[in-house]
């Protein structure tokens, strides 16, 4: 398979989180405002975790902390979100390039923000939300704590109610405008919480947009598959 050069570029980050909307509508906080997990990015396209994935061929629109507002469309559906080409000018993607290299520059050399380091990111942050009607929900895990954690969802809570987060239980105890903060019923052991805060694996199915793919050789190139490039 002949190698594009977005393919090349695609650089993975695990650690940012960010925001999105679908659509053309305008943002409302709480409504349709949604938390999302960037897994790689390029000057041209990106691949994000997402609790809802929207239709191949939506119009998204993004922002994250360290690279802006990036606007494009759903490309391709993958295990736990979507691959979104971006719609930008010459001048546009060499902006966003030169971002990329100085997000790389300060993390390899350890220049990142300590606030960040009171949080934990879990590695597989979509999971399940579970309401007291017993409506089951994919959500996104932003962040946790052993006390508590901050999830995104189609739906927002009422304050106080009562949920589970994959298989831990806990209360709604603030509203924002991607989604909201939960205070688990008891604290969590750091070591069990991330596992816990997984989707149990008889629902996996039902929140998964596609099954999970096992990487064949060189990741970049299954990357450019879900991309669409060919030989």
């Amino acid at each position: 398979m002949a190698h594009d050069a977005t393919v090349e570029q695609l650089h993975y980050i695990s650690s940012v989180a960010g925001r999105y909307t679908l659509g053309d509508r305008p943002q409302i906080p709480g409504v349709n405002i949604l938390a999302c997990r960037l897994r790689a990015i390029s000057e041209r396209s990106l691949i994000a975790a997402a609790p809802v994935a929207g239709s191949v061929g939506d119009a998204i629109t993004l922002r994250f902390a360290p690279f802006g507002t990036l606007r494009g469309h759903i490309a391709r559906h993958v295990a736990d979100g979507f691959v979104v080409v971006l719609d930008q000018t010459a001048e546009a993607q060499a902006a966003l390039a030169r971002r990329i290299g100085q997000f790389q520059h300060r993390r390899w050399t350890g220049m990142t923000d300590k606030r960040a380091e009171k949080r934990f990111m879990p590695a597989e942050p979509r999971s399940v939300l579970i309401r007291n009607n017993r409506e089951m929900l994919p959500c996104l895990v932003v962040d946790y704590s052993a006390c508590g954690a901050a999830v995104s969802a189609q739906v927002q809570p009422e304050l106080g109610e009562r949920v589970m987060v994959g298989q831990v239980e806990a209360d709604v105890v603030r509203l924002f405008d991607v989604g909201f903060a939960v205070h688990f019923a008891e604290p969590q052991a750091v070591d069990d919480i991330e596992s816990l805060l997984e989707s149990p694996q008889e629902w996996r199915l039902a929140v998964a947009v596609l099954p999970p793919r096992t990487a064949d050789g060189d990741d970049i190139i299954e990357f450019a598959d879900l991309i669409g490039f060919s030989d």
